[in-house]
């Protein structure tokens, strides 16, 4: 799988890929009712794309996988005991990491998290942060394997779920 920054050439096949996404998710057990579908609404993946981080996976020449790295996050980060003190600025958010079922198994969610890594590294940030929501394991377990610390657990209201729901969150310091 070949990893790059999205263009608006892209916009329409990522928002395609992101809607299966929801799809296949709104399947899983953790969700209430299933995923109510819209994340990552296409305005966020429009303002990522500008913003050069939104980032895809090809392979097969279509989008396979993508992740969104950005500083925006749910007000729920801000109450909480980080492992570093950092401003708004010198960390970023690991948002929508995805990839195809079809395409499971093959090391690409790996492949995404090491991408992000160097990535954030690269810009100069001080660590990478993410919440996953209780019930959906099997990410922390690879989120874990490469140093991401449990936190906290919050309440978070997304609008694409649509009540509160308890999110794990944790953090990668880059030091």
């Amino acid at each position: 799988m070949k990893i790059v920054q999205a263009t608006n050439d892209n916009l329409t096949e990522l928002m395609s890929f992101y809607s299966v996404m929801c799809d296949v998710l709104g399947e899983k057990s953790f969700l209430p009712n299933g995923d109510k579908g819209g994340f990552p609404s296409q305005a966020m993946v429009e303002e990522s794309i500008k913003g050069g981080c939104q980032f895809i996976g090809i392979e097969d020449n279509k989008i396979v996988a993508a992740y969104i790295l950005n500083h925006d996050c749910d007000s729920a980060y801000n109450t909480v005991h980080w492992q570093i003190n950092a401003a708004k600025n010198e960390v970023v958010i690991m948002h929508a990491l995805r990839v195809l079922p079809d395409y499971g198994g093959r090391g690409y969610s790996k492949q995404l998290v090491e991408h992000a890594i160097q990535t954030a590294r690269s810009r100069g940030w001080k660590a990478i942060r993410l919440d996953c929501l209780r019930g959906n394991g099997i990410p922390v377990k690879m989120y874990q394997s490469y140093g991401f610390k449990y936190v906290d657990t919050v309440d978070i209201t997304y609008v694409d779920i649509g009540i509160p729901m308890p999110f794990h969150l944790y953090e990668l310091v880059l030091g």
